[in-house]
């Protein structure tokens, strides 16, 4: 059966949404002082902040590069890693349900996210990329 939608579409629509959602996830860290205050909190877990501010680094750019169709397998890649760190720190320090409840974070939307990058990772850019555009694909 043929795919009821152009896989350049699909990549495109994926790229885009992903991409803006985690841009506006990592606004805030940028103007906080890029990652200074989300590493302080970080640190409380004993994680480096130093890795706060490579995570506002990859949620920033990293948006933006998928938006715009730039290094996508590798971009996708780096978010699919950090995606699965976030959700081990939250099962194992935070004690987290997938769910979550009560005062307990959950770590469904991660999930999500991780199921997002994958996906992005294993469709491409697709032709609506720069990284199309530059023959990088």
């Amino acid at each position: 059966m043929a795919a009821l939608i152009n896989p350049d579409y699909t990549s495109l629509v994926l790229r885009v949404a992903v991409g803006a959602a985690l841009v506006a996830h990592g606004m805030p860290k940028v103007k906080g002082g890029w990652g200074k205050q989300s590493g302080q909190w970080i640190a409380t877990m004993g994680v480096p902040a130093s890795a706060a501010r490579l995570v506002t680094l990859l949620e920033f750019f990293g948006g933006i590069f998928l938006i715009v169709g730039l290094l996508v397998p590798l971009i996708a890649a780096f978010f699919a890693i950090q995606f699965i760190a976030i959700i081990v720190m939250k099962y194992t320090k935070m004690k987290a349900g997938f769910m979550g409840g009560g005062n307990k974070p959950g770590f469904e939307l991660d999930f999500t996210y991780l199921l997002l990058s994958i996906a992005i990772l294993l469709i491409g850019a697709g032709a609506f990329s720069l990284d199309a555009l530059l023959g990088i694909l």
